[in-house]
């Protein structure tokens, strides 16, 4: 936009400075030439017209006495001004009398004829053209290494470090000097280290009541004989229960922990946290009973799943985020039969869709070869399928128990050296307040039910980028979705 501003001032103020040269040439040549020819100075004329040359704005001038040629100049392919020996007859041009002040009255003596170009305003602006191309090329630079240095700071580098501080800790027991992550100075990244270091310390209170139990029922075997029994009894069953529930489970876990959304895993905690406290006290009192050990046992069983399930949910978001930064072309391209290809990414979602109540069909009667990147195509349709599922057949949706009315279509047909694969569902459809949104990154409707809000931000990034194609959606709310995707068949790299 600056640059065709600049464009339009910049022209418009050529012209307007030609115009005005134009204007006061003829205003000297009406001014002086009379004399000259009144007065027969051949000489004074050539230097006239060789002044007036001297403007490259102007590619020719002609004088004539009367109706007849007396002098010119004219400018060649080198742009050199010579002497013209005849007039230009087949040359338009603009013209103008000279009119002689007499003492009476004033008298025609003859004309000029001029013509003018615009080649020098041309070039100016050819010239602007490539001063404003090669600044923007510069800007763009800047931009890109400014955004590329941004992005290594906000998200890779605490990313990183995140990773690398989780594979520290699933590789050690945990230990009160080494378990917390430190501090980041970006919000996002900070609040789930806080909330890291809140459960990790919340699992250490669960750990350090279980230790105090074993040296409680240790007190208590010196005791008596009965109780000793019991307590050692009860002491076994609690170090093997919670060897697999807490030691195993969450120990193993802590690496996926960090992202786990945070209400599910505070509220599991503390659940697990106020029962081993109410579990402790028993103990103390001596009020033990076997089902009550057991029931302990099956809530931290429960708790320890419940966290366990949602951490993988969080790690899922993690993977899914650095799928958005990390360059696409990474992966290989090779040719495949496109038909094939599709039944075979259907086949590998089989457990995916086993328990929904969902037919899918794929429609593709022509032989398609591609040199494409299919595992971005596989993405494209695992992503389109968990979307499906999550969105347009959910229960709350309305979906059909019985799965006979809920269907994906995949058809693809070749248009050219083209490829266009279209998705369509007849589930729920998208609100015409959402549409212009679902490509944003983590925009969802499904947050509590686990949508992270990347599924389809991906696809548009692996069908726009690493196809090279388009994609396009198609819905409206209890109609159905329909997305329309076009790449080229062989992509050349």
């Amino acid at each position: 936009m600056s640059g065709a501003i600049s464009y339009y001032h910049t022209e418009k103020r050529l012209e307007s400075e030609l115009s005005d040269y134009l204007n006061r040439m003829k205003l000297r040549m009406e001014t002086v030439v009379p004399g000259v020819l009144w007065n027969f100075d051949d000489i004074q004329l050539a230097r006239i017209l060789d002044a007036e040359m001297s403007y490259p704005g102007i590619t020719a001038i002609e004088v004539y006495n009367g109706d007849l040629f007396l002098d010119g100049r004219s400018r060649n392919a080198e742009g050199e001004v010579v002497k013209l020996k005849q007039a230009l007859s087949s040359e338009k041009g603009v013209e103008f009398a000279l009119k002689y002040n007499g003492a009476e009255s004033q008298k025609v003596l003859g004309h000029v004829k001029y013509i003018a170009s615009r080649k020098l305003i041309e070039k100016q602006l050819s010239e602007q053209v490539i001063e404003k191309i090669i600044e923007i090329i510069i800007l763009d630079l800047l931009i890109v290494l400014a955004l590329s240095r941004s992005l290594q700071q906000i998200v890779i580098k605490p990313l990183s470090l995140l990773r690398d501080r989780l594979s520290y800790i699933a590789e050690r027991d945990i230990a009160y000097n080494d378990i917390d992550l430190p501090r980041n100075p970006y919000q996002e990244i900070d609040e789930v280290s806080v909330g890291y270091n809140r459960i990790a310390h919340r699992l250490q209170d669960d750990v350090s009541n279980l230790s105090r139990t074993e040296i409680a029922m240790r007190q208590a075997k010196e005791e008596a004989e009965t109780a000793l029994l019991q307590l050692k009894e009860t002491q076994q069953n609690l170090v093997q229960s919670e060897k697999m529930a807490s030691l195993g489970s969450l120990v193993a876990g802590v690496a996926h922990e960090i992202n786990t959304p945070v209400g599910v895993i505070l509220t599991s905690a503390s659940v697990l946290r106020d029962e081993s406290a109410k579990f402790r006290q028993m103990i103390e009192g001596g009020q033990v009973k076997k089902s009550e050990v057991i029931n302990y046992s099956e809530t931290a069983e429960q708790s320890s799943a419940l966290i366990m399930s949602n951490a993988s949910r969080a790690a899922d978001l993690i993977q899914s985020f650095k799928r958005v930064a990390v360059d696409q072309t990474s992966e290989v391209k090779r040719d495949f039969e496109l038909n094939a290809y599709l039944n075979e990414i259907l086949m590998s979602l089989r457990p995916l869709i086993k328990h929904a109540a969902v037919s899918i069909e794929i429609n593709c009667h022509e032989e398609i070869r591609m040199d494409s990147f299919p595992g971005a195509l596989s993405q494209i349709l695992t992503n389109l399928l968990n979307n499906a599922l999550l969105h347009a057949f959910a229960p709350s949706n309305g979906a059909a128990i019985g799965g006979q009315d809920n269907q994906i279509i995949v058809s693809a047909h070749k248009d050219g050296d083209w490829v266009e694969l279209e998705f369509s569902d007849n589930g729920a459809g998208i609100s015409e307040s959402f549409i212009n949104k679902i490509f944003d990154p983590f925009f969802t409707t499904k947050r509590a039910n686990g949508g992270s809000g990347l599924g389809l931000n991906i696809v548009f990034n692996l069908v726009t980028q690493t196809l090279g194609g388009s994609i396009q959606v198609h819905s409206k709310e209890g109609e159905g979705t329909r997305f329309v995707m076009r790449f080229p068949s062989h992509i050349n790299n």
